[in-house]
């Protein structure tokens, strides 16, 4: 298929649908495997069908001494201790919430890069993070209430998906020199691959304390979707389709996660979200769209980088 801005305007908005169903896959998977059986079993099976663009990527790149720690710590920061608080945060609070304080990443990637690397802060970044930051907060207490710290598993695992956030935009931050050294493809290939340095001892001794997970149909189809479509499909057409249009075209489509997101939470697992959690949503979407106007660098980058979060 000959690509032109306009498929690829398509593509990246059925990438975006497609990271929209993986909160609510997770929430119906987490029912009976743990948050670590189920990043070991995602990551195994992505692994797979990712190990030929890794073996073919270094065989034609050179790799330093000194980007080997890098590559550690984007892979730390992105697929170890990310999704361990992303899916230990989603197994306590909805997939609704998960799908729109996920929004918020580019938000905070643009404060890390503002205090890590000194980059520039137009008025309207400072506004959007303002906005942003009020929308996780009213997400956080179910509305515009005085502090509640502590007052249930809802707001733990809110906090939790908000804490993989900033892991999130530290991989993206740390990881903004490796992407242009390297393939976007090559370096998640790599980092995938490297968590289950992680992934699989831990799961290993979770069955042996707990016991193997009773997998299901729906669990395993739940992994196998956020593993192939999620996982490898929808970075694969990301990162293709970004060949064709700007960080800012397509930063608009990112919108069509929390959204779609929501909207299957509601439709496959009944929940219903709150006037407050809704609020809450629609200024974190509103601080994103007034931060990504004039976006810095690194919210660049973080486009660039979108699939990641998948």
């Amino acid at each position: 298929m000959r690509w032109t801005a306009r498929r690829a305007l398509v593509g990246l908005a059925i990438a975006n649908l497609l990271w929209a169903g993986s909160y609510t896959a997770a929430k119906e998977t987490l029912r009976v495997v743990s948050p670590i059986e189920l990043n070991s079993l995602r990551f195994a099976i992505a692994g797979l069908f990712l190990l030929p663009f890794l073996w073919r990527g270094w065989r034609h790149t050179r790799l330093t001494s000194a980007d080997i720690p890098r590559l550690a710590l984007l892979c730390l920061c992105g697929f170890v201790l990310n999704k361990a608080a992303e899916f230990t945060g989603l197994n306590l609070t909805t997939a609704s919430d998960t799908a729109l304080l996920i929004a918020s990443e580019s938000m905070w990637t643009a404060l890390l890069a503002w205090l890590v690397l000194h980059e520039t802060m137009h008025r309207g970044s400072v506004a959007g993070l303002m906005v942003g930051a009020l929308g996780v907060y009213i997400v956080l207490e179910r509305g515009l209430n005085w502090p509640s710290l502590g007052s249930g598993r809802h707001l733990l695992g809110d906090a939790l998906v908000v804490v993989a956030l900033l892991f999130e935009a530290l991989y993206t931050v740390f990881g903004k020199s490796s992407l242009d050294r390297y393939p976007g493809l090559l370096i998640t290939a790599t980092s995938i691959i490297g968590s289950l340095v992680v992934w699989i001892p831990a799961a290993a001794i979770n069955v042996a304390v707990a016991g193997m997970p009773a997998m299901n149909t729906a669990a395993w189809l739940g992994v196998l979707y956020m593993a192939i479509p999620c996982t490898v499909v929808g970075y694969v057409i990301w990162m293709v389709a970004l060949r064709y249009v700007g960080a800012a075209s397509a930063a608009a489509t990112l919108y069509l996660q929390p959204l779609a997101g929501t909207a299957l939470a509601m439709l496959v697992l009944s929940e219903r979200p709150t006037l407050g959690t809704l609020a809450g949503g629609l200024c974190i979407v509103g601080g994103v769209w007034l931060a990504s106007r004039r976006p810095s660098a690194a919210v660049v980058a973080a486009v660039e980088a979108e699939a990641l979060s998948g």
